[in-house]
């Protein structure tokens, strides 16, 4: 077993937040490891209130519109809000719920010692052990994507020493049934209404037992030696040397276009085929399926960090309070960086649902913002490592996603906006509701988030080079593209603008010294507008298409509204100068362009990049960055702005005031955004290909002075290996994966070291042979530029 990649404690879970994480994409479980009274807290994704949405229509909807604009070009934009806020937003998104509790009460009495509890990162299994008695208990569970189940094994030192009770609970309507003696199953029915938990009503919760969604899971126990019987609903075993359970959870859920509890599956008949086909297959067949499959993701990336200080044997919570006295424990970075990559793999697999704002893992019947797809940064931000960290496949739900929000959003933008294409606003749950939701125009009237979405489409392009890709997913890109061009306005000074605009969550001072959060043109808005049409720009050149289409985007794009530095040197938020009402807001919207958008950098617009760095310090200064997906995004905009020192800073903050003692990230409450923000900004200083050519330790840190990559991932369809010690890099591999590769390196003077000369080799894949490369090499300045086959490793040395 490798400590380096271990999560464990001393002492049971008592809060949620405590609980290790397992999860197969679909299904999640959090493990509290309880001596006497062990809990699994169970969720799948597909488990959510509500039923198929249809778009509001309102023949006053775009006359209020109108009149919202013709306010706001009038700088009325108090009275503009007032109209959205009561004529154009629209219904509450629905919750993502929690299927129920497995509980395990055992036999057992006296005193336990030497007790551990951990998560395995390297087989993503959690293990239990305690001595009682003078027996050494051991409980083993992972949950596994190959066979669609939870599998869990009971042992002993001791023959005959296991005796407990299973049974379910739910927050759900549910009964427990008794199938056979040895297996019970928890049955229930989903609300098709739950408010979000800080929206009051008198019914927030409301149940309809037609039209609801139906769970079902099943527990079995096979081919013990022990007694086991089932009885009003608990399996009772008494007297077993080993027992195997398996578990397999299954909804109605038929698509978002149908009602899961009158169009649905059959939940029995889904739950009697999955134990079926693992029914007779062993522990041992069990957990390598899944062992193997989940390694053919998680080993892709390697990271290690090496320093003076690095306790693998300390506990994970006693390493956390360490850390936060400034122990210099550079293994729990490199260990939170795989953790993040582990959550992925756990919550987002092909054939899931996308990871929503807890991942798959949730406890409360109302949870925090519904547990839903909130997009104008934290889905997004869910995304951000799955290229850069060898994860692409996980990336894959998130595609679905848009092709499904694509086509509800076809009518949103329709009706409520009198534009071609599709849109989305800033909440999406399971049913792809694309409308304005609930609540405020601050956070709710945001049409921009189909073009944010967007741009991971073509994020995973630049990644695989993958064509027929690109080819699938063009259409989505132009008709997001097409709702844009019919959504701007022309300004007074002939710029095209966004109108209404908000800057999201975010408010603003009038000129009046009245708060308000609508105007034109916010820099986000144009950021992302941006964005999205060069990236269609660029899609159809390669894909030879659209000529005409091309043309008119690049007009469009020439006379969108410029950027703008205001009164502290910063780039501004809004199309005016106006004074932030809440200087440290936790968004950092307007610097979009330099992190996740590659527009903004060093290279071609060095005024507005300098811009950016003093908008950053300035919120920071204030306050902002005290949620954790705020701090992981303060930490990759560092990245991006070269100031590797202010980057360890908040990424220290990030784990010593931002993470809980499982390591999941506190928004406050829990979000797992800040988990995958921190990995992707992990990855953002270890490695940047944004420019047309790939930067290496571009923003490390004077405390890494030593540490190795292996497997991460550059545009252009690279895969890169490399090592460096006391800050300098010793050697770089490369692969292409295309065909015949160019790849562009530029050589960072402060951490690469050139001694005598630069030695090129080709390494080929199938016989390990070398050969000297220096032909394939093109130097110049601080510029390599490589012709890369596929087959072939390039190797760089540094001697």
């Amino acid at each position: 077993m490798n400590d380096k990649l271990r999560l464990w404690y001393t002492k049971p879970a008592e809060k949620w937040v405590e609980a290790l994480p397992l999860g197969n994409g679909r299904i999640g479980a959090m493990v509290f490891g309880g001596v006497y009274r062990e809990r699994l807290q169970l969720n799948e994704d597909t488990l959510w209130s509500g039923v198929p949405i249809t778009e509001e229509t309102d023949e006053n909807f775009i006359d209020d519109l109108e009149k919202a604009r013709k306010l706001i070009f009038e700088g009325k934009y108090c009275k503009s809000e007032n109209i959205i806020n009561n004529k154009l937003l629209g219904p509450w998104n629905e919750s993502y719920l929690p299927l129920g509790n497995l509980y395990f009460d055992f036999d057992n009495e006296g005193d336990y010692v030497d007790y551990e509890r951990d998560l395995n990162l390297e087989d993503a299994s959690s293990c239990v052990k305690y001595t009682m008695n003078n027996i050494r208990y051991k409980r083993t569970t992972f949950i596994s994507k190959s066979d669609n189940a939870i599998v869990i094994k009971f042992e002993s030192s001791k023959e005959g020493k296991i005796s407990f009770k299973a049974s379910f609970d739910s927050l759900l309507r549910y009964t427990v049934v008794t199938e056979n003696k040895n297996s019970i199953s928890l049955l229930g029915k989903a609300p098709i209404h739950v408010l979000p938990s800080y929206e009051d009503g008198e019914k927030p919760v409301i149940y309809d037992d037609k039209r609801g969604m139906n769970f079902k899971a099943v527990l079995e126990v096979n081919g013990i030696n022990g007694d086991i019987k089932s009885e009003n609903g608990i399996l009772k075993v008494k007297d077993a040397d080993e027992v195997i359970i398996k578990i397999v959870v299954h909804t109605s859920f038929n698509g978002y276009k149908n009602e899961a509890g009158t169009q649905g599956k059959d939940v029995n008949d889904l739950c009697e085929n999955s134990i079926q086909k693992i029914r007779d297959k062993t522990y041992v067949n069990l957990y390598n399926a899944h062992k193997i499959e989940y390694k053919s993701l998680f080993d892709r990336l390697q990271f290690t960090l090496n320093s003076d200080f690095t306790d693998n044997s300390t506990p994970t919570d006693k390493r956390i309070e360490n850390f936060k006295e400034n122990k210099n424990d550079l293994g729990l970075i490199s260990l939170y960086f795989q953790y993040g990559r582990y959550l992925l793999i756990s919550s987002s697999r092909k054939g899931t649902q996308p990871a929503n704002l807890q991942g798959i893992w949730n406890e409360d019947l109302r949870p925090a913002w519904s547990s839903n797809y909130t997009t104008n940064i934290n889905l997004e931000m869910n995304y951000w490592l799955a290229e850069v960290c060898n994860l692409q496949e996980c990336h894959e739900p998130l595609f679905k996603f848009i092709r499904e929000v694509s086509e509800v959003g076809k009518e949103t933008a329709k009706i409520r906006y009198n534009c071609r294409g599709w849109t989305a606003n800033h909440n999406i749950d399971l049913w792809r509701q694309t409308s304005p939701a609930g609540g405020s125009t601050e956070w709710a009237y945001w049409p921009m988030a189909g073009a944010w979405l967007c741009s991971h489409i073509w994020e995973h392009y630049e990644f695989t080079n993958d064509v027929k890709f690109l080819k699938e997913m063009y259409p989505i890109m132009k008709s997001c593209a097409e709702f844009l061009v019919d959504w701007l306005m022309e300004d007074e000074n002939g710029y095209l603008v966004t109108c209404p605009s908000i800057s999201p969550e975010n408010n603003f001072i009038t000129e009046e010294g009245e708060k308000s959060c609508v105007s034109i043109a916010s820099t986000m808005d144009m950021s992302i507008t941006k964005n999205l049409f060069k990236n269609c720009i660029d899609a159809a050149n390669i894909l030879e298409i659209d000529k005409k289409f091309r043309s008119e985007l690049k007009n469009y794009y020439n006379n969108l509204y410029p950027y703008k530095i205001g009164k502290f040197g910063q780039l501004q938020e809004w199309f005016k100068d106006f004074e932030e009402f809440e200087k440290g807001h936790r968004h950092l919207s307007h610097l979009f362009g330099l992190y996740p958008g590659n527009e903004i950098n060093e290279d071609n617009n060095k005024e507005i990049f300098e811009a950016c760095r003093k908008s950053l310090e300035r919120r920071l200064t204030y306050g902002g960055g005290h949620t954790g997906w705020s701090c992981s995004w303060a930490v990759c905009l560092f990245a991006r702005l070269k100031d590797s020192e202010s980057a360890n800073k908040y990424l220290e903050i990030l784990l010593k005031k931002l993470t809980f003692s499982n390591l999941l990230n506190v928004c406050p409450p829990f979000q797992i955004d800040g988990n995958f923000g921190g990995t992707a900004a992990i990855s953002e200083m270890l490695i940047q290909s944004n420019k047309g050519y790939i930067e290496i330790l571009p923003c490390i840190p004077k405390e890494w002075k030593q540490g190795n990559v292996k497997g991460i991932k550059a545009r252009g369809g690279f895969e890169l290996d490399f090592e460096w010690n006391k800050g300098y890099i010793k050697e770089i591999y490369i692969k292409s994966n295309l065909e015949y590769g160019i790849c562009k390196i530029k050589l960072n003077t402060k951490i690469i070291k050139l001694y005598s000369k630069l030695k090129c080799e080709m390494i080929f894949e199938k016989d390990n042979l070398m050969k000297h490369a220096e032909d394939k090499i093109l130097f110049s300045s601080n510029m390599i530029v490589a012709k890369i086959e596929k087959g072939y490793t390039l190797k760089l040395s540094f001697l």
